[in-house]
């Protein structure tokens, strides 16, 4: 790891960055992560980011990361992701822990969630370029 741990650290309090010589950095989560990794890590190209989220409401909007494939390993919970492909949406139950679901580079991605539900999702996600976009 670029900075030694003496402890373990908890995926709900921080993001590890793995940067392009392979190293390892933890990076507080908060508002404030993005602009940071951007900053930090040249906006942030060759670099993955791996993350954990709840959820328990629909994603406010899309996202697409050009820079390669995103990898989603759902923990807890269940939700529907939103696949954009071709002008199509495709809806894709993720409803099972421990089901993992690659999402194409390029490929515009959104989730939604039950009314009273959540879930609990793990990300591995190239960063580099990642675009955003209001759902319609």
């Amino acid at each position: 790891m670029a900075e030694p741990a003496d402890k373990p650290l908890n995926l709900r309090d921080v993001a590890l960055v793995l940067d392009t010589q392979q190293r390892v950095h933890a990076m507080p989560t908060g508002p404030e992560l993005y602009p940071q990794l951007d900053t930090q890590f040249n906006q942030f190209h060759g670099c993955v980011l791996l993350s954990e989220y709840a959820f328990s409401a629909n994603w406010s909007s899309y996202e697409m990361h050009p820079a390669g494939d995103e990898v989603l390993y759902l923990l807890s919970g269940r939700c529907e992701l939103l696949l954009e492909q071709q002008g199509q949406t495709q809806r894709i139950p993720f409803d099972t822990p421990g089901q993992v679901q690659v999402i194409a580079k390029g490929c515009w991605h959104s989730a939604d969630v039950r009314p009273g539900e959540s879930c609990r999702i793990l990300f591995f996600t190239p960063g580099a370029g990642t675009e955003h976009r209001a759902r319609r």
